[in-house]
């Protein structure tokens, strides 16, 4: 009787996927996206250090410096600008200088407000690009590392399933190498936009106050 799963004797099919030895055999493709998902790294690092260090989410401060405005201590409102030295502080500091008119001060705070969210988008365009392109290099990897099995074949004659099936799953390691890092800038961007996004609205908060105030006559 013949077993067709029946292995050769001493034949060992065991075998076991060791991480770091697939992603050496992703190929050349594999050398940038590890550049790219260091760059990432660096970059999310940064911009989360820069972030924190700028204000956002500092109510209180801005509270007392509305406060200071309103009683017209304008030393005091300027005194705590410059001493926080935060995102909103550089912004609205225009508010407190008594030299100026009132729509000098708010062209001021809009050039200010222009100037500070443009430093907090610095570099997310560099995530944008690496969750665009990391995937495609992962792509042309695969494509490169099948078009080099077909030509091996077409030079050998040797059409083994074994031989077609280990060379694709290797040269498959840079497309899923491409969408992780992709993924990971992708989602750190859209995390970092989302902070941006709301450091504006609350500056438009603080805007309409500061706005609301004048109008009172403080």
């Amino acid at each position: 009787m013949i077993y067709l799963n029946a292995a050769p004797q001493g034949a060992n099919y065991e075998k076991s996927l060791d991480l770091i030895g697939l992603i050496f055999k992703g190929g050349w493709v594999m050398i940038p996206l590890l550049l790219l998902s260091i760059l990432t790294i660096v970059i999310v690092i940064e911009r989360y250090l820069f972030l924190g260090k700028q204000g956002v989410g500092k109510k209180n401060n801005f509270e007392n410096f509305l406060a200071a405005l309103k009683v017209g201590n304008n030393t005091e409102a300027a005194r705590l600008c410059e001493e926080d030295n935060a995102a909103w502080s550089r912004i609205f500091q225009y508010a407190a200088l008594t030299e100026i008119s009132g729509d000098e001060q708010e062209k001021l705070m809009d050039q200010a407000a222009n100037v500070e969210v443009a430093y907090l988008e610095r570099r997310l365009n560099v995530l944008s690009i690496v969750a665009g392109v990391a995937p495609l290099l992962g792509f042309i990897g695969t494509i490169a590392g099948v078009i080099t099995i077909f030509f091996d074949i077409s030079t050998t004659a040797d059409i083994s399933i074994g031989v077609i099936s280990e060379g694709l799953y290797q040269k498959m390691v840079s497309s899923a190498g491409g969408l992780v890092v992709g993924i990971i800038a992708f989602v750190f961007y859209q995390l970092l936009q989302n902070s941006v996004d709301k450091f504006v609205a609350q500056m438009e908060e603080y805007s309409l106050q500061l706005k609301t105030l004048f109008l009172q006559g403080k």
